[in-house]
Formats: C-alpha cells, sequence, structure tokens
C-alpha cells in the first residue's frame, strides 16, 4: 500500500496509460503571474511550499439519502445509528436537523480520511497548517487526517472562503456549526485565524466561485510563500479544479464544473509543488490530467473506472492520484459535492 502512495511524492511524472507504462516526463511547469514580486517580497532562495488539496470522505447523505436525519433522531434530538456504516456517535450541535444540508461522514469516511493520514505520516510528509472548508464533513476529515499522522497539535484553520458554490445551496440554508461547538467536541480549531470571509454571496456564480478561490489561495501562498513546508487544504470535488486552475494559467470552466466535480471520489486529492518567487507550480496531477486520462480509457474501449480507493489501498503507479469514479447518476449536486 505504501509503496503505491510513494510514486506522488517523487518527481513529477505524467499520467500512465493502464496497459502500456510510459517513461517519466519531465515535471510540468506552470508560469504564472497572479502573485507579484511585492507580495512574495524576496527572491530565490525561498523554500519550497506544497499544496495538498483533498475532497472530503465518505458522506452520510450520499450513502443514506435525503432525509437520512429523520430515521436516526428520535423527537429529542438523540441519535440512534441503525446501520453498520453509521458512527456509533455524532458530534452535538445546537440543532440536530442541521444535519440534513450540512451532512457528516460515515464509518467509512471516517476511517478513509485517518488511513490517508496514517500513510501520509509514514512518508514524513511535513505538514505546517491545515485548512479546511466549515462543512463538518471537511473538518471530519482533516481531523481525522491529522490524527492517522500524529498531528493533532496542529490546529485547523477554518475558512468560508474553502466552501462551494453559494448557489448550489440556494434552496438549502446551510447552518454550520460554530467553533465553540467544535471545541467541545474535542476538535483542535485555530481561533486566531481569520476567515477570508466573513459571509457568502447568497447566488454565486461558479465564475465567481473560481475568483474567490483564486483570492484565498492568494492569501495562503503570501502566509507560508517564506517559510515552505506542506500545507493541507480539505474541501470539496470541485476544489481540486477551482483552487488549482488559476496556477496553470488556465481560465475558469464554469460550464465543465459540474461535470469536473462529478469526476473526484472521495479523498481524491491533487498536489502542487511550487517557489512562490519564481512564479511556477509543479502539477502532481491536475484534474486537466485526470480529464484526459478517462477520455483515453473511453478512446480505447478500456473500463472506465478506475481501481476503487479504499481504506486499505491507493492508487497503483498507473492511476492518477485525483482518480475517477464512474458518473454520478444522482440529479442533485449537493449529492455529490
Amino acid at each position: 500500500m505504501h509503496s503505491k502512495l510513494s510514486e506522488y511524492f517523487r518527481p513529477s511524472r505524467s499520467y500512465h496509460h493502464q496497459q502500456q507504462r510510459q517513461q517519466p516526463s519531465p515535471p510540468t511547469m506552470h508560469y504564472n503571474g497572479y502573485l507579484t514580486s511585492e507580495e512574495a517580497n524576496y527572491h530565490g532562495n525561498d523554500p519550497l511550499l506544497r499544496f495538498i488539496i483533498i475532497r472530503h470522505g465518505e458522506r452520510m447523505d450520499n450513502t443514506y439519502g435525503r432525509g437520512w436525519t429523520q430515521h436516526v433522531f428520535n423527537y429529542h434530538g438523540q441519535y440512534y445509528p441503525v446501520d453498520g456504516n453509521m458512527p456509533p456517535a455524532l458530534p452535538m450541535r445546537s440543532n440536530w436537523t442541521d444535519y440534513e444540508a450540512d451532512t457528516p461522514l460515515t464509518r467509512n469516511g471516517l476511517q478513509q480520511s485517518w488511513n490517508v493520514g496514517n500513510t501520509l505520516a509514514k512518508y514524513n510528509t511535513p505538514v505546517v497548517a491545515c485548512y479546511s472548508s466549515p462543512a463538518i464533513r471537511s473538518i471530519q476529515t482533516a481531523d481525522q487526517i491529522l490524527g492517522g499522522m500524529g498531528r493533532k497539535d496542529i490546529p485547523i484553520r477554518l475558512d468560508l472562503g474553502l466552501f462551494e458554490c453559494s448557489s448550489w445551496y440556494s434552496r438549502v440554508p446551510i447552518n454550520f456549526m460554530s467553533d465553540q461547538e467544535l471545541i467541545m467536541n474535542g476538535v483542535n480549531i485555530d481561533r486566531s485565524y481569520r476567515s477570508s470571509l466573513k459571509n457568502l454571496r447568497p447566488l454565486e456564480s461558479e465564475y465567481q466561485y473560481y475568483d474567490r478561490s483564486k483570492e484565498i489561495m492568494k492569501k495562503l501562498i503570501k502566509i507560508h510563500g517564506k517559510t515552505g513546508g506542506t500545507v493541507l487544504i480539505v474541501a470539496h470535488a470541485p476544489s481540486l479544479e477551482v483552487l488549482t486552475r488559476h496556477l496553470m494559467n488556465g481560465d475558469p470552466r464554469p460550464d465543465q464544473l459540474f461535470d469536473l466535480a462529478g469526476r473526484v471520489s472521495y479523498c481524491s486529492m491533487t498536489i502542487v509543488d511550487g517557489k512562490p518567487s519564481s512564479k511556477s507550480w509543479q502539477f502532481r496531477h491536475s484534474l486537466d490530467e485526470l480529464t484526459n486520462w478517462y477520455h483515453q480509457q473511453m478512446h480505447d474501449g478500456s473500463n472506465i473506472i478506475p481501481p476503487h480507493f479504499s481504506p486499505s489501498d491507493y492508487p497503483s503507479s498507473n492511476t492518477p492520484l485525483n482518480y475517477m469514479s464512474s458518473l454520478p447518476t444522482v440529479s442533485s449536486y449537493l449529492y455529490y459535492s
């Protein structure tokens, strides 16, 4: 298992055809002019900065459907799991009905996330900071990854700017858990950190979502550029696209975002390396590589579903790290985001 994941911490490789292994290609470097030298304020010998951007683990509503809370909470708000994949307990919050929109992880999702952290730890990944969307599924994933790494001492920095496109939730108001509620449930939250946003624009377009994501990456690069290290970002399926598209010097793809996000499975990740002063970034595997791999499989008539990512088996070197699942069949984006 661990030897497989190590492929993604070596110098960048192009993706591979499943049936024929290719020779490693030179690292893909993308020039990006959005970070000015004034913002970087230094040149030359800056340390390597790495971002690991990861989608959360398996979520309850995807597994058990809309209205799942009605089957596990009684009138008094007491939780009674009715299936082995449901966690034995859920974090206490002021209103249990908020779990319907702000869904938690399943038992598999919790284990999946912990195993990701445990494997990262075996490769001595020096995580210096962890950022998370305020969605409980992302917070739980981040908490479990840090637990698997043995790094619960790293506080989780919650940033509203990492949440999904607000217009996707226009009919489903979401109340996130407060810092105090999370702390009472044993989550190590960095209360000194200030989110990039206080409120989301109610009817944000996909294009505006890209722009918001670009701004938060500028902020994180400015915070960590001088010191370097590995920064973990735990968010949502489209995060792998919207947080990195500008680093590839590419234009936003709002019309394709729905489809692109639908191909990102639980705990998929993209790894991005760079030295901010040089304004160039090396992608271990970008979402474009993932899409090209998918189309190659279809062209060759191969099975388009890559090997399943289970808690005990990580992708092989033949499979992009941000691998694909089969295209989702549910109609609501909320169900696979």
